[in-house]
């Protein structure tokens, strides 16, 4: 693992005079480009969620306001990194994290824009592919060394990168409705990564034989059927499978869902971020099944708790293995948000007012 920052404070008060006005450091989104990379942010994810493993008192659930804007706002406190802060966003774009100082409450840094994956996924949020690692890093298995993907867009491309950071992944293969998106990611992230990538005609066809099976789609109805699921694989899921609401925030039709009531019938070990979240919102790819007695939550296991040897993990080559990567917490964001600003500081990059 890469090593961490130390846990100093991101401002240097050494050189701070009684009763000076402590500067705030602002780095807008431009500026922190390419300063975190994945193995940084995978260990850093992965030490923050040790901590709430720990400390339930540690991460607050996202909360979301959905009106004509959708407004979310995950906060926590990464005491590893002696940050204490939120990241909010409204829309998927517009976004702002803010890191007090989690002794005194000082404002020490507001990092501008979402922080990004490095090329070839530079149009990816950097914390969501990163959390997933960290699951893939933990529940796969060691030899893994195939992929499928289900979908082509940036979440695509951001954990097909992310899980070759934490498995030799030699061979992919992805299917996408849209057959030109689906050979277009074929071709671009075959060349990026260096392995062969194929376009397949079905979902059926990305999931059948491979090691890790990356569900990363938009879809409202399940993709991936867990009859096609073989001894030994991982799946991977990175839809929370909110209701979608109108303008009103009035629920629209049922849950989403990427996962039919199979998968989680015939994992033998599921884990998530929360289950507190997925029954905050209603996720249907979890929430379906335990309503229909498919599924019980002593079941299901979190991430932090899996990092933090409270519940087991894969324990054997043949386990079909889970994890739901359902919703963003802020453990992450102020985990990496953290990283950035001290980055930034180090460089000379951002203003301080």
């Amino acid at each position: 693992m890469v090593p961490l920052p130390d846990t100093e404070s991101l401002v240097d008060r050494s050189s701070v005079s009684a009763g000076a006005t402590l500067m705030t450091l602002v780095v807008r989104q431009n500026e922190h480009a390419g300063l975190v990379d994945l193995p940084e942010a995978i260990d850093a994810i992965e030490q923050g969620f040790a901590a709430w493993g720990r400390d339930p008192s540690v991460n607050i659930l996202r909360q979301v306001i959905h009106k004509q804007v959708r407004l979310a706002v995950h906060q926590a406190l990464a005491p590893d990194l002696q940050a204490l802060g939120l990241y909010a966003h409204a829309g998927y774009d517009n976004g702002v994290s803010l890191l007090f100082h989690a002794e005194t409450g000082q404002l020490e840094a507001m990092v501008l824009g979402r922080i990004l994956c490095p090329p070839p996924a530079d149009n990816t949020d950097l914390r969501t592919p990163a959390t997933s690692a960290v699951g893939t890093r933990w529940l796969a298995r060691q030899d893994a060394h195939t992929a499928g993907v289900l979908g082509s867009g940036r979440q695509a491309r951001g954990h097909l990168v992310a899980t070759a950071a934490v498995r030799q992944i030699e061979s992919a293969k992805v299917y996408s409705p849209t057959v030109e998106h689906c050979v277009r990611f074929a071709d671009e992230m075959s060349e990026a990564l260096g392995i062969p990538i194929e376009a397949v005609a079905s979902a059926r066809e990305a999931v059948e034989g491979l090691d890790i099976v990356l569900v990363t789609t938009d879809t409202a109805e399940p993709v991936v059927l867990g009859d096609w699921l073989q001894p030994g694989q991982h799946v991977t899921s990175v839809m929370g499978g909110n209701t979608p609401r109108d303008a009103n925030g009035r629920p629209l039709r049922e849950a989403r869902r990427d996962l039919d009531d199979r998968v989680v019938e015939r994992s033998n070990v599921i884990v998530i971020n929360s289950r507190a979240q997925a029954e905050q919102d209603g996720q249907g790819d979890l929430m379906v099944p335990i309503e229909r007695g498919i599924l019980t939550w002593d079941r299901v296991g979190e991430l932090g708790e899996l990092v933090g040897g409270r519940t087991p993990g894969r324990t054997s080559a043949e386990q079909i293995t889970l994890f739901k990567n359902n919703a963003g917490q802020g453990i992450a964001d102020v985990a990496l948000a953290a990283l950035v600003a001290r980055r930034a500081r180090e460089l000379g990059r951002g203003a301080a007012i």
